[in-house]
């Protein structure tokens, strides 16, 4: 059993101006973390080596071409490539299979 509570929840910096991270679990590149946007965070494009679901709690972000707001999800899978743009402050929950491939 793992349990993440919101009160001990660590907020991490990324490369990514705007851009933070809250791992939750990560296991031979399966995984699960929060993320917060800052609006107008970019990240890029990248395509995964599994699928990744997506839960928006808050704010408003496009997934390639697909706005989600707080409270949609959004199954993506491999070869489904995306960029991802904070069109406001946003925070949402990844849970993935495999890990990233950026696309150069």
């Amino acid at each position: 059993m793992l349990l993440e509570r919101e009160v001990a929840r660590q907020w991490n910096k990324t490369d990514i101006d705007g851009m933070l991270i809250s791992n939750v679990w990560d296991e031979n590149g399966d995984g699960s973390y929060f993320v917060r946007f800052e609006a107008g965070a970019r990240f890029p494009m990248h395509d995964h080596n599994g699928w990744e679901q997506i839960f928006m709690i808050e704010g408003i972000v496009k997934f390639g071409e697909v706005e989600l707001h707080a409270g949609d999800c959004l199954l993506l899978n491999k070869g489904e490539q995306h960029a991802a743009l904070a069109l406001t402050d946003a925070t949402f929950f990844v849970a993935h299979r495999g890990g990233i491939e950026m696309i150069n």
